[in-house]
């Protein structure tokens, strides 16, 4: 009897042991954290399991940068995702008054998403070239994103010229849209080149 409970009594203190409770007397899997965690230096896994079709309401943990200090860890619930990390749209402009897509609201939330401009195609007349300050020019043509009210807006446009009375055109453009729970938008740099065609950026972004 006596060596029966003995037995006993190091099973379950190997079965208490096992498990490592932080903010929790009570844990319940072999490392619980009740609260936040920050990892300063580094966030590893060896290998991530396979996930299968069928499985669902799973969560990633990542370890995000803008915290004070940086490393905490969080969850990204990917059900609560309304995009892909990454996505490619392809849009196409008709009836354009003259050549001017001046400022059309995308509706991508500037909170959420970064747009950027991709694959651009200009199909239909050309613009006639016109004297500008002395000289025969094409104009100034934009093809950029910008936000506007929270929200991206999408330019294309010949800033100086537009066509003739009577032509057309159609624009093409493809617009990736990234996640901004994957990716940041950072601020631009403006490097002054002095005249030159060569140099050096005058800052490199912080992306850590």
């Amino acid at each position: 009897m006596k060596t029966l409970t003995l037995i006993t009594v190091v099973l379950s203190a190997n079965l208490m042991l096992s498990q490592v409770g932080i903010g929790t007397t009570a844990p319940e899997t072999d490392l619980h954290v009740a609260g936040d965690v920050l990892v300063q230096d580094s966030f590893k896994t060896g290998s991530l399991g396979t996930v299968a079709a069928s499985d669902e309401d799973f969560k990633l943990i990542t370890r995000t940068t803008s915290s004070t200090p940086v490393g905490e860890i969080t969850v990204l619930d990917v059900n609560s995702l309304n995009v892909a990390p990454v996505n490619v749209i392809d849009y196409q402009f008709t009836n354009i008054y003259l050549d001017n897509l001046s400022d059309v609201d995308l509706q991508y939330s500037s909170n959420n998403y970064v747009v950027g401009v991709a694959n651009f195609r200009y199909v239909g007349d050309a613009i006639d070239k016109a004297t500008i300050s002395g000289k025969e020019s094409i104009g100034t043509f934009v093809v950029r994103t910008f936000i506007s009210g929270g929200t991206w807006h999408l330019e294309i446009q010949n800033r100086d010229l537009d066509l003739n009375v009577g032509d057309s055109l159609d624009y093409h453009v493809t617009l990736i849209v990234y996640n901004k729970s994957f990716f940041r938008n950072m601020p631009s740099i403006n490097t002054d080149l002095g005249g030159s065609n060569t140099g050096i950026a005058s800052s490199v972004p912080n992306l850590y």
